[in-house]
């Protein structure tokens, strides 16, 4: 597990990160998905942040890592808006030579 943060931002920017990526290894969805699941179905993604009392982040820019189809991680980025924190991600998994999964 890795956390940066650059000088200068918020303190709350890594709980955010790792709101993003722990909703989407917890419910093996990328938070884009839980994002849009948000806006059908508020009711269940309520309850699923209290179960993760209260780190999960349903909005896009937490990214599942994969390989071969299976989940190895996510990445939480923060920071720009949620579709550039999701491009960002995705950018850094692929260069890895993982697969990204943004939901």
């Amino acid at each position: 597990m890795a956390l940066a943060r650059e000088d200068g931002t918020s303190n709350l920017r890594p709980d955010i990160a790792q709101g993003k990526a722990r909703g989407a290894i917890g419910m093996g969805l990328g938070s884009r998905a839980l994002f849009e699941r948000a806006k059908s179905q508020p009711y269940f993604i309520q309850a699923m942040n209290s179960i993760a009392e209260g780190s999960l982040v349903p909005v896009p820019g937490g990214v599942l890592i994969k390989e071969d189809g299976q989940i190895l991680g996510a990445v939480g980025i923060t920071g720009d808006s949620s579709d550039n924190d999701e491009t960002c991600a995705i950018a850094a998994i692929e260069a890895a030579g993982f697969t990204a999964d943004g939901g």
